[in-house]
C-alpha cells in the first residue's frame, strides 16, 4: 500500500519539461493560473495624433519644408 501511494511521487523525479524538473514545473503552474491570474488587454494609443490635437483643432495645418529650386546643381545652371 505504501508503494503504490508512493509511486507517483518517485515518477516525478523522472518528469522534465523545457528543462524543469516537476517541483519547479507545478511551482510555475501555480503562480501564473492561480496565483497571478490576469486579463491581458491591449490599449493603443497614437501618440503623435495626441500631440496634434491643439493643431488639429484650431484646424491648422504644420507647413512642409520647401526645396530651393533656385539653386541648381547641375550642368543647366
Amino acid at each position: 500500500m505504501c508503494i503504490l501511494a508512493a509511486a507517483p511521487f518517485a515518477a516525478c523525479g523522472f518528469f522534465r519539461y523545457h528543462g524543469m524538473t516537476a517541483e519547479q514545473f507545478l511551482w510555475a503552474w501555480v503562480k501564473s493560473e492561480l496565483l497571478y491570474p490576469k486579463k491581458l488587454v491591449f490599449r493603443s494609443s497614437n501618440v503623435y495624433h495626441h500631440a496634434l490635437e491643439p493643431a488639429i483643432a484650431v484646424g491648422c495645418r504644420p507647413q512642409k519644408k520647401r526645396k530651393n529650386k533656385e539653386k541648381s546643381h547641375g550642368k543647366n545652371a
